[in-house]
């Protein structure tokens, strides 16, 4: 019976061709593109996702090694495009992000010089493997993300439809 479930639960193969994709559950491999960016709640860098930790280092007389209290962990999600090798698909998160800078600064406020923030942000042009079931919505396929893998960080330099820098180089260059 475990097996039963197991074999029909398994996730199908990874695929970079967008003939692939059909709808239900899907593994797809690209691009990230994004129109609307999110803001990371450390750095404030544009960014398609970002994963945060805060954490206390906890320095006591009685042992030489800091303690660490682990405080708040938050991941958050900008829709986006995935590039794929012949087509596009739009990835929508399950839901808007619900952590940001204002949050991470109220804990830094709140716990003083021993917290610390951290985050892992997946940039646009990074290619990633994303989890999710795909339904055809009009012309287009759109799939829900249920997880993201980054494969390989930041592989091209422009991944922001209308990047800024991008925007600032033309703007020089007239």
């Amino acid at each position: 019976m475990l097996r039963a479930i197991k074999t029909f639960l398994r996730d199908p193969a990874p695929t970079s061709r967008f003939a692939d994709v059909v709808p239900g559950l899907n593994v797809v491999e690209g691009l990230v593109r994004v129109e609307e960016p999110l803001r990371s709640p450390v750095r404030g860098q544009n960014c398609a996702a970002f994963f945060y930790r805060s954490f206390l280092i906890i320095t006591g007389q009685r042992s030489p090694q800091p303690a660490i209290h682990k405080i708040k962990q938050a991941e958050g999600y900008a829709p986006f495009t995935l590039e794929m090798d012949t087509g596009r698909i739009k990835v929508m998160p399950a839901r808007a992000p619900e952590f940001g800078h204002a949050e991470h600064a109220a804990l830094a406020k709140q716990y003083g010089s021993s917290f610390r923030g951290v985050e892992e942000l997946v940039l646009p042009g990074a290619k990633v493997r994303v989890r999710g079931r795909v339904k055809r919505m009009g012309e287009e396929l759109v799939l829900s993300l249920k997880d993201l893998e980054v494969i390989e960080k930041q592989t091209v330099a422009a991944g922001v439809v209308g990047d800024r820098k991008q925007r600032r180089s033309k703007k020089s260059s007239s």
